[in-house]
């Protein structure tokens, strides 16, 4: 089964490592200038209302929907996902027939797909790898429950279980251009690295091709793509950045780049709520609103 089209191949030249190494300089440079600079404490607009969304890994704004979000826990409270509205009151609460190992992100498309992050690999050893996808529900789901499909993965250059590097843990994910594309969470270096998915098959392991690298700093736990996939704002634990598409390139680590460093506790996801404004949720259920006009170009 395909969930979504082939892409076209891009024009762009030099290899994967190449682009890695730029990657990697402009990081450097970037990270040691603006070290110092201050980060920006952040005021929670608003709290997610329900008591059942003890640890917010992910959220994504509704593309069928108006002032609609979903949110979802990790491991710890099943397979249900909630839709919000943006001031956090509680739409509905809709269990889902599929594995929760360890979700820690949510996606959207624009044909009413969510995709769900079963990714966490703390210790670098799972072979279960998946991304869960299912229609968008509507709040009469709530009492019975909707079914998805599952998609097993592993990374194409991940070879020991555990390797020597941890660098194949994973908190984000996001849908741009008719791809699905991971950024990872190194526990071994200050890289994310980003994959991408051409297609997802039921019938066999599916295996992200390697598009690029970053020198980031604090490790990455969210992401989230505009609807017309030009911009990609990527969280840490500490920072909020923004990446520009490159023309004829799906490598969005090696294009324009903006950042600010925040704290507003420990903040695992991130969705863009407009063109000029992204929402920020923590583990303790606090929304935060952050225009991209607070970001610093580099």
């Amino acid at each position: 089964m395909r969930t979504f089209p082939p892409p076209k191949r891009s024009a762009r030249t030099g290899s994967v490592a190449k682009q890695i190494s730029k990657a990697t300089l402009a990081g450097v440079v970037f990270l040691s200038s603006h070290s110092f600079a201050p980060a920006a404490k952040l005021a929670p607009y608003a709290e997610i209302a329900s008591f059942d969304v003890q640890e917010c890994s992910g959220i994504v704004k509704s593309r069928q929907s108006p002032n609609l979000y979903w949110v979802h826990n990790d491991s710890s409270r099943g397979s249900r996902v909630y839709a919000i509205r943006r001031d956090g009151s509680l739409v509905a609460s809709v269990p889902t027939h599929l594995p929760n190992i360890d979700w820690e992100d949510i996606a959207t498309d624009s044909s009413g797909n969510l995709y769900l992050g079963d990714f966490g690999n703390f210790f670098n050893t799972r072979r279960d790898l998946a991304i869960h996808v299912l229609k968008e529900p509507s709040s009469s789901a709530a009492s019975s429950g909707i079914s998805g499909t599952s998609y097993r993965f592993e990374y194409p250059d991940q070879n020991e279980f555990p390797p020597a590097r941890r660098i194949y843990d994973c908190e984000a994910l996001f849908w741009a251009g008719g791809e699905l594309f991971l950024l990872t969470k190194s526990l071994a270096d200050t890289h994310t690295r980003l994959y991408c998915f051409e297609s997802l098959e039921t019938d066999t392991v599916n295996l992200p091709a390697l598009v690029g690298s970053f020198e980031i700093g604090p490790q990455v736990t969210a992401a989230d793509a505009t609807p017309d996939g030009q911009k990609l704002a990527v969280l840490t634990t500490r920072s909020v950045w923004v990446f520009e598409r490159p023309r004829e390139s799906r490598n969005y680590l090696a294009g324009k780049a903006s950042m600010q460093r925040i704290q507003a506790g420990q903040c695992e996801a991130i969705c863009w709520d407009s063109d000029e404004t992204l929402i920020i949720a923590n583990e303790s259920r606090e929304l935060f609103e952050f225009p991209v006009s607070n970001l610093i170009e580099y």
